[in-house]
C-alpha cells in the first residue's frame, strides 16, 4: 500500500513538472486579406484553428462555419490585459518566412534584406532573456505579385506554473472586485448618509 503513494507521488510530481509544448501556427496572404491560424499540443493535437479575416468593425476570428468572434480595433490595445496568463510560457522557437513578389525589383530585394536585418536584431534581444530560444528567418522572393508571411511559435510550460499564472491571475481580478464592491459601498453610504442630513 505505502509503495502505491510512494509511486503516485513520483509520477504526480512529474506530470507537473513535465514539459507541455503549445505550438502555433500562422499564414497570412495580404492579397486574399485573410490569415489562417492553428493552436496545437506538441504540433500534432490541434485545440482549434481557423481564419481571420480585416473588416472595417475589426478583426473577425473565424472559429468554425458558425461561429466568428469580432475584435474591434478599439479594444486591441485592452485584449493584451486579458491574456497575462501567457507570462508562464517560455518561447522555444519562433520560425517565420516571409514571400513577396517583385524578385527583379530593388525595392523588393532592399524590403527583403531590411526584414531580415530587423528579424535579426530583434533575436539578438530576445536571445538575452530566452536563451533557448530557436530562430529562424527566411525572406523568398517571387516573379509574380505576392506578399505572404508563416510564423510557427513554440511555446514549453508545465501544470504548475500555468496553475501558479492562473492562480495570480484570479487573484488580481478578485483583489480588483473586492476594491470596487467596497467603494460602491462608501458611495452608497454617502449617498445615504446625505439624504438623512438633508432631511
Amino acid at each position: 500500500m505505502g509503495e502505491f503513494f510512494v509511486y503516485s507521488f513520483f509520477f504526480g510530481t512529474l506530470l507537473f513538472l513535465f514539459p507541455i509544448f503549445v505550438d502555433a501556427d500562422l499564414y497570412l496572404d495580404a492579397y486574399e486579406n485573410r490569415g489562417w491560424f492553428s493552436i496545437s499540443l506538441y504540433h500534432c493535437l490541434r485545440l482549434f484553428g481557423g481564419y481571420a479575416e480585416v473588416r472595417g468593425e475589426g478583426l473577425v476570428f473565424h472559429l468554425s462555419k458558425k461561429k466568428a468572434v469580432i475584435l474591434p480595433y478599439g479594444e486591441m490595445s485592452n485584449a493584451k490585459k486579458k491574456f497575462e496568463v501567457t507570462k508562464g510560457f517560455q518561447p522555444v522557437r519562433f520560425h517565420q518566412l516571409l514571400e513577396i513578389g517583385g524578385a527583379r525589383d530593388a525595392r523588393s530585394v532592399v524590403f527583403a534584406a531590411l526584414f531580415s536585418a530587423v528579424s535579426g536584431a530583434a533575436y539578438s534581444v530576445l536571445h538575452e532573456k530566452y536563451e533557448a530560444l530557436s530562430f529562424r528567418n527566411t525572406a523568398i522572393l517571387h516573379q509574380g505579385a505576392c506578399l505572404k508571411g508563416s510564423i510557427r511559435i513554440s511555446a514549453a510550460m508545465n501544470i504548475l506554473v500555468l496553475g501558479m499564472a492562473l492562480t495570480k491571475k484570479i487573484m488580481e481580478d478578485f483583489l480588483k472586485w473586492m476594491k470596487k464592491r467596497k467603494s460602491t459601498a462608501s458611495w452608497k453610504k454617502l449617498q445615504k448618509s446625505l439624504r438623512a442630513s438633508s432631511m
